[in-house]
């Protein structure tokens, strides 16, 4: 179970928490997966049923459903099969004159596509130089070095190759949207060496010494500005300077998406059971109906038809029967809330010419006593210094989630040669609503150092705590905690631990930037 589901809690900024899980197509049947996770959140903070129902809970989370990035090492790009570079260097060689329009719509697949290939591969084959060592060595200077040059020689030899493209593109007539795509998948990826690079660069420092610092500082500086010199010369807009700095940042932001948008599903969010619960709200009226009709019928039938008797049953009638109605709907969404969900996703291609799959999302509050014994053990785990948790003085609000992909969905994903193993579900969840009610950030407490009274300002922080339980086919579960630690101004930064309350490395990003090293540039 622990390899099935792919998983990832992360701070996306401020006021964002990023939830990314990835679902494994299998090859010959349907999957199913159902994950639940728990948010304890202390009752200083305000968060219940009457303030934060499950509706605001839906207006702060935003989805995103996309396929998972073909994964190959940097070598693999320049010569696997799997490689949508060696993919479209075989399809524009077998081709003879001409391009028909499905021709050219799967080349733009491949070209964007391999974008979020290459930053995957580089980002694997640089991410030890995102753990820095303690002390540096010959062995650490010889090991950054060998790792840069690798990663130099394949982007210059990938560079070429792909910008040679170029030429047989043209010379088989490809029309202006392939041409288009070409030249901003260009650029996207010009964009991405770059920054990739510049963090390389900021992180020299602690691998190289000073001797050998400089030399390497400068070799990176060349060739990040041969990349930027390129795009100049090409005309491409995305050039940062000082008048570029708004633009640059929508620039880029725009190529990303256009590139890896190749990726995304469409997603199609309707209510579930809304048949049913029309079906039994009207059973619950008509029942209403029948007892008041009953109550109409039996006072005329005793007292006669216009008598003050009958005048008070009718009245009473019809207030039991309004109450009668009002009653009937609770139950019946008591009943639906425990056998379905809120809301079903149905996952289809960008075309939305084939369903892949769909997703089942229920929120409800738990009262702590009803909770599952995993879900208390794992909340429990670890050392505390949370009164709220020992106390039982936490709201539990429930998110589930039931995904269901079809057995074909692989195979159909797959059929462009596109090495496509699985689904991402990538959630951010807004935790301003969970600010309203904190007090300020820092406050001022009185200390004794020696002999005298000084004042120390202190950090005031609030937790969160998600509870994940993933359950397979099999029905055998893992289970995890992440500790989110707040206060005012946002998130502060997010610690995990196992079901048994020991720390798990929480995410990074696998090029990492040393704050220290961040300056203005002019």
């Amino acid at each position: 179970m622990e390899d099935l589901i792919l998983r990832r809690v992360s701070v996306h900024d401020r006021y964002q928490l990023e939830l990314k899980l990835g679902y494994p197509l299998q090859r010959e049947r349907a999957t199913r997966y159902r994950i639940d996770t728990y948010l304890f959140a202390p009752y200083s903070l305000g968060v219940n049923a009457g303030s934060y129902p499950p509706e605001e809970f839906y207006r702060d989370i935003q989805h995103y459903v996309r396929m998972k990035t073909p994964l190959l090492q940097l070598q693999e790009v320049l010569e696997s099969p799997r490689s949508p570079l060696v993919q479209v260097e075989s399809s524009l060689q077998a081709l003879g004159d001409g391009l028909t329009p499905q021709q050219e719509e799967m080349l733009c697949d491949k070209l964007r596509i391999l974008r979020a290939v290459v930053k995957s591969a580089l980002q694997d084959h640089l991410s030890p130089i995102g753990r820095p060592q303690r002390c540096i060595t010959a062995e650490t200077e010889a090991f950054f070095e060998a790792v840069v040059t690798n990663a130099i020689d394949a982007i210059d030899r990938f560079e070429q190759r792909f910008r040679a493209l170029e030429a047989p593109l043209a010379a088989l007539g490809a029309g202006p949207a392939l041409m288009r795509t070409f030249a901003l998948t260009d650029e996207a990826i010009s964009v991405l060496v770059e920054d990739l690079l510049l963090r390389v660069h900021q992180l020299a420092w602690r691998w190289l010494s000073p001797p050998t610092l400089y030399p390497w500082r400068k070799r990176l500086a060349e060739r990040v500005r041969a990349e930027i010199d390129y795009r100049r010369a090409v005309g491409y807009p995305s050039v940062l300077t000082r008048k570029t700095r708004e633009s640059y940042v929508r620039r880029i932001s725009a190529l990303k998406k256009f590139t890896s948008s190749v990726l995304w599903l469409s997603t199609r969010v309707k209510r579930e059971g809304a048949l049913l619960q029309h079906a039994l709200y009207a059973f619950a009226a008509g029942v209403s109906m029948v007892f008041a009709t009953l109550v109409a019928f039996y006072a005329q039938a005793t007292y006669g038809e216009l008598t003050m008797p009958v005048f008070i049953a009718l009245v009473v009638g019809y207030m039991f029967k309004d109450r009668i109605k009002e009653s009937g709907k609770a139950i019946s969404s008591q009943l639906l809330n425990r056998r379905l969900y809120d809301y079903r996703t149905i996952i289809e291609t960008s075309d939305g010419r084939r369903r892949l799959g769909h997703v089942r999302e229920k929120v409800a509050y738990v009262h702590p006593d009803k909770l599952p014994e995993q879900v208390k053990t794992a909340r429990q785990a670890g050392a505390q210094d949370d009164l709220a948790a020992m106390g039982g003085f936490e709201s539990v609000l429930l998110y589930a989630k039931d995904v269901v992909l079809r057995k074909d969905a692989f195979a159909y994903l797959s059929r462009n040669g596109l090495d496509i193993s699985a689904i991402n579900d990538i959630m951010r969840f807004d935790v301003r609503p969970f600010l309203r009610k904190m007090d300020e950030p820092y406050v001022e407490r009185l200390t004794l150092k020696g002999e005298t009274v000084q004042k120390v300002r202190c950090h005031r922080t609030y937790h969160l705590n998600l509870v994940s339980v993933f359950t397979g086919e099999d029905g055998r579960t893992t289970c995890e905690r992440t500790l989110v630690i707040l206060d005012r101004e946002g998130i502060q930064r997010i610690e995990q631990f196992d079901a048994a309350g020991r720390p798990a490395p929480a995410y990074r990003p696998r090029l990492p930037i040393d704050p220290p090293e961040w300056t203005e540039v002019e």
